[in-house]
C-alpha cells in the first residue's frame, strides 16, 4: 500500500504542529475552563454540570466512533483529512464563542443554551478533531517518524495549553467574580487562530511516500503492549488528568483567590518543555521503561502536589510542573505506540483506529466529569477552596497504580512467557 507522507524535514512537520496547536485552543478550553464557566459563570449547579459535560463527551464519543467507520478504508487520504479537520475547524469556532457566552443571557435562559450549544460543539468538534488525529498515522512510515510528530505534536499541544491556561490565569483573576463577557471575547481569539492554522495544514503539498506498511513483527519497537491495554491505559491516564485539570481553577479562584494563577501555566509549561527530555529518555530506555516513569511521576507530582500546600501556590507550583511534565511524556508515548499498533495491525484503517482511541479517551473523560460534579457536591470548594486537594492528588495516584498494573499483566517477560492473564491483542 503507497501511502502520502510528510517529508522528514522540519518545515514539512510544522504545518501539522501549527494546526494541532489549534485545535488543541478548543480542547483545552473544553477540559480546563467549561465546568469553571458553567458553575461559577453561568450559575449552573454542579450536577448540572457534570450531566452536560459528561453527556457532551458520552455524544462525542459515540460520534467519533460513527465518524471513523465511515472514513475507514484506503480513500481516506492525508489530503481528505486536511481539508476536513479546516471545515471541522470553522464549525467548531462557530459554536464555541456564543457557548461561552452564555453568561450574558438571562438566567433562565442560560441552560437551555448551554445545552444546545455544547451538544453542536461535541458533533463539530470530532469532524476536527478525527481527521487531523489520524494524520498522525498517514503523514509517517516508521516508528521513528511517529515518535518525532507525537513529541511535536504533544509539544504543540503543550503551547496551547499555556495560552489558555495564561488566560485562565487571568479570567480568575478576580477569585469568585469576573466580568461578563470575558470568556467569549478569549474564545473569539481562539476562533481566529484555530482556523488560520487549519487552513494552514490543508496548503501542505505531501509527496507519494514509499510502500511504508509496517509489518506486524516491527511493532515490538514500541512498548510491547497490545491495543486493548493501550485503550485501556488511555481511559485510566483521561480520567487522572482531567481531575486534576478541572480542579485547578477552582482551587485556584477560592485556595488562593485567583492569586495562585502560577499553578495552572505550570502543569502547562511542563507539558510543553519537557518533550526533549522524553525523546532522549525514550532513546535510552525504550518505550515500555520511559512510560513506566512517566506513570511514577505523575502519581509523585499529584501527591507532592497536596503536601506541598502549606508551603505556598510557588511550592505547589513546581510539583504541577512535574505533573504536566509527566503527562507530557505518558502521552507522547500512548500515541506514538497506538501509531505504531494501527500501522502493524490496521494500516487501511488509521481514522477509525484513531476514532475507537479518541473515543475511549472521551468516556474516561465523561468518567471524571461526573466524578469532578459529585466532589464539588460533596465538599464545601467556595470556603478556601476545601477538599478539592485531596481529589486533586488521590484520583491521579489511584489511577497510576491501576495503569502500573496494566502493564505489568500486558507485557511479555523475558523468558518469553507473560507476567499475568490479560492477552496481547
Amino acid at each position: 500500500m503507497h501511502r502520502e507522507a510528510l517529508t522528514e524535514s522540519q518545515a514539512a512537520l510544522w504545518p501539522y504542529g501549527v494546526a494541532h496547536f489549534g485545535k488543541s485552543l478548543f480542547w483545552y478550553s473544553s477540559e480546563l475552563v467549561f465546568a469553571f464557566f458553567l458553575t461559577e459563570r453561568a450559575g449552573l449547579p454542579a450536577a448540572w454540570m457534570g450531566g452536560l459535560l459528561a453527556g457532551g463527551l458520552v455524544l462525542s464519543a459515540l460520534i467519533d466512533l460513527a465518524i471513523g467507520w465511515k472514513l475507514r478504508g484506503a480513500s481516506f487520504t492525508l489530503a481528505r483529512a486536511c481539508r476536513l479537520q479546516f471545515i471541522g475547524a470553522c464549525a467548531s469556532a462557530a459554536v464555541i464563542t456564543p457557548l461561552f457566552a452564555a453568561d450574558l443571557l438571562p438566567e433562565a435562559w442560560r441552560l437551555i443554551w448551554a445545552v444546545l450549544l455544547a451538544t453542536l460543539f461535541r458533533i463539530a468538534y470530532a469532524l476536527y478533531d478525527i481527521p487531523q488525529n489520524a494524520t498522525l498515522g498517514l503523514a509517517t512510515r516508521n516508528a521513528r517518524e511517529r515518535a518525532r510528530l507525537a513529541a511535536l505534536r504533544l509539544s504543540c499541544s503543550g503551547m496551547a495549553s499555556i495560552a489558555v491556561a495564561t488566560a485562565l490565569a487571568w479570567l480568575v483573576s478576580g477569585g469568585s467574580q469576573n466580568g461578563s463577557g470575558r470568556f467569549a471575547l478569549v474564545t473569539l481569539g481562539m476562533s481566529v487562530v484555530a482556523i488560520g492554522s487549519a487552513w494552514y495544514l490543508t496548503r501542505l503539498r505531501p509527496r507519494p511516500g514509499a510502500d511504508c506498511a509496517v509489518p506486524a513483527a516491527s511493532s515490538a519497537s514500541g512498548t510491547g503492549i497490545g491495543l486493548i491495554p493501550l485503550l485501556l491505559l488511555m481511559f485510566l491516564v483521561s480520567i487522572a488528568t482531567s481531575v486534576f485539570g478541572k480542579l485547578e481553577p477552582y482551587y485556584v479562584a477560592y485556595r488562593w483567590q485567583g492569586q495562585g494563577g502560577t499553578i495552572i501555566i505550570a502543569v502547562s509549561v511542563g507539558l510543553t518543555v519537557a518533550q526533549p527530555f522524553w525523546l532522549i529518555a525514550l532513546r535510552r530506555m525504550g518505550h515500555l521503561r520511559t512510560l513506566c516513569v512517566a506513570f511514577v511521576l505523575l502519581g509523585a507530582g499529584a501527591i507532592a502536589f497536596t503536601l506541598a500546600e502549606t508551603a505556598g501556590y510557588y511550592a505547589q507550583a513546581a510539583f504541577a510542573f512535574l505533573f504536566g511534565a509527566a503527562n507530557g511524556g505518558i502521552a507522547t508515548l500512548l500515541w506514538a505506540s497506538f501509531a505504531d499498533r494501527v500501522s502493524a495491525e490496521r494500516p487501511t484503517a488509521p481514522a477509525s483506529a484513531f476514532a475507537l482511541l479518541t473515543a475511549i479517551s472521551k468516556f474516561g473523560l465523561a468518567v471524571a466529569s461526573l466524578t469532578v460534579a459529585a466532589w464539588l457536591f460533596l465538599v464545601d470548594y467556595r470556603v478556601d477552596g476545601t477538599g478539592l486537594v485531596l481529589a486533586m492528588a488521590g484520583i491521579p495516584a489511584a489511577a497510576v497504580a491501576m495503569c502500573l498494573a496494566v502493564m505489568v499483566l500486558s507485557t511479555p517477560i523475558r523468558s518469553g512467557g507473560r507476567l499475568g492473564i490479560m492477552p496481547r491483542i
